[in-house]
């Protein structure tokens, strides 16, 4: 919000830890807990209470506001902006969904290939049916 118009959202850099590593007054930081292999990720939920930051702190390459508070961004289209903002951060979750739809077509490819050749007791009592055919 600037000057009382939603200017849509825009990127900072926010303090979240002293030089002795506690929460910053105003910050929460809560881990995600364990990530089914992946815990060599650290994730966290980050919630700001009132937390002020400079005005110089904010990355503006796309939105900046000048010493008179005054907005200025060249993208003037508030759902165009917010995609400009975000881009790299989008692109990063499609990736990671793109990564776990590849990995369970592989793992069901080798489900299947597996299935057709391994072979279960069928109807004559014999192991000579395809755990696929049931």
């Amino acid at each position: 919000m600037v000057k009382g118009k939603n200017e849509g959202l825009s990127a900072f850099l926010v303090p979240i830890r002293n030089k002795n590593m506690k929460e910053l007054p105003g910050v929460t930081i809560t881990d995600m807990g364990v990530k089914m292999g992946q815990n060599g990720v650290d994730n966290a939920a980050l919630l700001f209470d009132h937390v002020r930051i400079p005005r110089v702190n904010m990355l503006n390459k796309f939105t900046d506001v000048d010493e008179s508070g005054n907005f200025n961004s060249p993208v003037k289209n508030l759902n165009n902006r917010f995609f400009t903002v975000t881009e790299k951060l989008l692109s990063g979750r499609i990736c990671i969904a793109s990564f776990a739809i590849g990995s369970a077509r592989a793992c069901l490819y080798i489900a299947i290939t597996y299935a057709k050749q391994r072979l279960a007791v069928g109807p004559k009592g014999e192991s000579d049916t395809p755990i696929f055919a049931y």
